[in-house]
């Protein structure tokens, strides 16, 4: 076996790879780090086994560790297409896929050791003192294999690049940029210049092929996080080992230029360990300051965040105690507009009855207009008043045995007259099999009125109002189904989430209404433990009111 400088740089090359990967795997615990190691040290060694092809003066030793070679070669373009998918977001590759490779691998491993069908042979051109190989009817199998795995593995790459965030852009762009340029030396050197008949380079192969492996693996520490300084000096110790073993061959290889040249080698790695360890103490001192103050800072936050809490508490106190006053004032004032709104309703019905005389015909119209307004103006008080004592809790109901079907069929009654008007036809389901509850019979009379009057006012002429009902999950139910104006998806969206919310259309068909019903009645079917919901499949296609009601 022949030691020359070429060998030497080759298999200090392979040494560093194999150290790196050490670093790496003890580093990092992510699987793109690991599946990278991994590949890499498959890499170096391909780049020991081409060292000892160089050297070695055995054609079957030589013949041997080409078809290692190539066999190594197809592994690494699988190993750096599985990285490329795996990185950076540590994706896991189908079971599948992975079997699949193995199967592969196994039969180029078949084909290379035990056929002829890849490498035929090898021989030794004496003027070169290089091996040289003839290949066989199948070797475009792996031409084609490496090079569209190497092109799928970088266009992966390129991918992560493009929608990569600015955290990791630049590593991947470093990445590729390395990869790219990075195995063009391999592929010239070590397969396509041989496939044309030339041999003389296939040794600068692992020498710049190995340039990409350090710049992924950079990208890998800094992107990962790792502890560079460990992961560095750990190199360079190493490094440092292997160039005391190169002294060896020092005196009768390199000479007195290449003593200096190692010793100059020596001195640089010996200054960046030094750098590394010295950082390494400044940042342990800082960790230390840190940590001597870092109970003093935590209690000194716990004091602020305590005080900012009795702040919040203190100033949520005083919100709910304003709130509060606000309802009372609230119930106060609408207890005294109704008592004038009240006297006004009396002295119109005492006057129109004729208790102060006779009225003319315009006068009687002008003062039932007035009676109509001073009503409205009524309900508006009883409206406020009910929203109010719900809300602060003053009114408790009346709960006692109820039938919803009677209540429904006593307010279809009431509203008899407009529902004519309208046109409409009622669906009302078999209300005597409703089953009785405990309900205040009042104010669940009052939601369907709500409710009822709402599907007959904002529904079309001619259309129809349906009442049916259901029961489940412990509730029974009444389905309130009408042919009117419908409601939008942000109607919807916005109908209990904004206080008395109306919309569009049902300002345009009722320009006096407030909004105010439908608030009452779901605070109403709230206190009973149960809840109201509205439904719509759109403008014009009608409204679904569903009052659930605990059994």
């Amino acid at each position: 076996m022949e030691i020359t400088p070429i060998i030497i740089t080759i298999w200090t090359i392979a040494i560093l790879i194999i150290n790196l990967d050490i670093v790496i795997l003890i580093g990092s615990k992510d699987l793109s780090s690991r599946v990278f190691a991994l590949f890499s040290f498959v890499t170096a060694l391909w780049v020991l086994s081409q060292g000892f092809l160089i050297s070695t003066a055995d054609p079957i030793t030589a013949d041997f560790l080409m078809r290692t070679q190539y066999l190594l070669g197809i592994i690494i373009a699988l190993g750096f297409y599985y990285f490329s998918i795996i990185y950076p977001n540590d994706i896991i590759p189908s079971k599948k896929s992975v079997a699949l490779s193995v199967i592969a691998v196994t039969i180029f491993a078949y084909l290379y050791y035990f056929t002829d069908t890849f490498i035929s042979g090898v021989y030794q051109i004496a003027s070169l003192g290089r091996w040289a190989w003839t290949f066989g009817p199948w070797n475009f199998v792996f031409d084609v294999s490496f090079y569209l795995l190497w092109t799928i593995s970088l266009y992966h790459l390129f991918n992560s690049y493009r929608v990569a965030n600015d955290k990791s852009k630049s590593n991947l762009r470093n990445m590729f940029i390395a990869l790219l340029l990075g195995i063009i030396p391999p592929t010239m050197a070590n397969i396509f210049l041989p496939s044309l008949g030339e041999y003389r380079l296939n040794w600068a192969g692992p020498i710049f092929g190995a340039i990409w492996i350090f710049i992924v693996a950079y990208s890998i520490a800094r992107y990962r996080q790792m502890n560079v300084q460990i992961a560095i000096a750990k190199v360079l110790i190493i490094s440092m080992a292997t160039m005391s073993v190169i002294n060896i061959f020092t005196d009768y290889i390199f000479g007195i230029y290449g003593r200096i040249i190692l010793f100059i080698a020596v001195t640089t790695l010996c200054y960046f360990l030094y750098k590394s360890v010295t950082n390494g103490i400044k940042q342990t001192a800082q960790l230390t300051t840190l940590n001597s103050t870092l109970a003093e800072k935590v209690a000194e936050q716990t004091a602020e965040i305590r005080k900012a809490y009795e702040l919040e508490k203190h100033a949520r106190r005083d919100l709910e105690k304003l709130n509060e006053t606000k309802d009372q004032f609230i119930m106060i004032t609408q207890h005294h507009l109704r008592a004038p709104v009240t006297r006004i309703k009396n002295d119109l019905a005492a006057t129109l009855s004729g208790d102060n005389g006779r009225l003319s015909a315009k006068l009687t119209r002008s003062l039932e207009d007035t009676d109509a307004t001073a009503t409205r103006l009524s309900k508006i008080v009883d409206d406020f008043l009910d929203i109010t004592t719900l809300k602060v809790g003053s009114q408790i109901l009346n709960i006692g045995t109820g039938n919803l079907g009677l209540l429904t069929e006593d307010v279809l009654d009431e509203l008899r007259i407009d529902i004519e008007k309208m046109h409409l036809t009622v669906e009302n389901g078999k209300p005597n099999i409703w089953p009785d509850l405990q309900i205040d019979a009042h104010k669940m009379r009052e939601v369907l009125l709500i409710i009822l009057e709402n599907a007959i006012k904002y529904n079309v002429d001619g259309g129809t109002i349906e009442v049916t009902t259901d029961s489940r999950d412990g509730y029974f139910e009444i389905v309130v189904k009408n042919t009117g104006i419908g409601l939008t998806s942000l109607d919807r969206e916005k109908l209990f989430k904004k206080n008395y919310y109306r919309s569009a259309a049902a300002m345009t068909v009722n320009p006096r209404g407030m909004g105010i019903g439908l608030s009452v009645a779901r605070a109403i079917v709230r206190a009973h433990k149960g809840e109201l919901t509205i439904g719509s499949e759109g403008l014009h296609k009608g409204v679904k009111v569903v009052v659930g009601v605990a059994v």
